[in-house]
């Protein structure tokens, strides 16, 4: 099966190829300090930040520093950049299977860039590999579709839909697809519904006849499921 976005993956795949091993490269992510250890390739910076290791609680807090590094680092935003590319893959492909978007993986990998090149920490402070790659997918996709309606329906200039960033409840359906296409079962997105509707444990367990001590675990279990999805993502 051909990737969704062929020229640009095999450039960027290229690109890394020649970036990973360079000695200045790797001098410049010396400096950086988000690895235990000497680095040897790009590569070890890419995992010390949580890309293929969703089980090291400290990638959250590695990736954290690399992003306020990129600020002002090209390189560094390069490296997320190949933290963030297994999700934005799967933004593409969820994209493209509601309908074909021409340029959809190059508009969303240039606004990855800017969102990773002028985050704020104190916006979204946690899950930041998901945040990146919601703030990419609204800006790309969804802040386009906003400015196309507006032109269509006039508003007042304070309720412009481009201004607007995406509500809780459409990062929340965006999580919860990036979590199905994760592999996470349609019945625990379903007990998480559940408990968003019904926040009393105590009544959650009555309706569905169980202890709470079950409903517990499972919501526990779900939440350490979701917590890997956005760190894999």
């Amino acid at each position: 099966m051909s990737s969704p976005c062929t020229s640009t993956g095999d450039r960027l795949a290229l690109e890394w190829v020649h970036l990973h091993r360079r000695s200045s490269v790797l001098r410049r992510a010396a400096t950086w300090q988000v690895t235990d250890g000497p680095i040897t390739s790009l590569d070890d910076v890419l995992r010390a930040v949580g890309f293929e290791a969703r089980t090291d609680p400290r990638a959250e807090g590695r990736l954290h520093r690399l992003v306020l590094i990129a600020a002002d680092d090209e390189l560094a935003a390069r490296v997320v950049v190949q933290r963030l590319l297994p999700g934005l893959l799967a933004v593409v492909r969820r994209r493209r299977a509601l309908g074909p978007v021409d340029g959809a993986f190059d508009e969303l990998l240039g606004a990855a860039w800017i969102a990773i090149r002028t985050y704020n920490p104190a916006r979204r402070p946690t899950c930041l590999a998901a945040a990146l790659i919601s703030d990419a997918d609204y800006a790309a996709f969804r802040a386009a579709h906003r400015r196309r309606s507006a032109a269509e329906t006039p508003v007042e200039p304070r309720d412009r839909p481009e201004d607007r960033h995406p509500s809780a409840s459409e990062e929340l359906a965006d999580v919860l697809a990036t979590a199905l296409a994760a592999g996470v079962e349609r019945d625990e997105l379903a007990l998480l519904q559940q408990l968003l509707d019904t926040p009393r444990v105590v009544d959650l367990a009555r309706q569905l006849d169980v202890t709470p001590r079950t409903i517990r675990n499972r919501r526990d279990r779900i939440a350490l499921r979701l917590r890997e999805v956005a760190l894999a993502a």
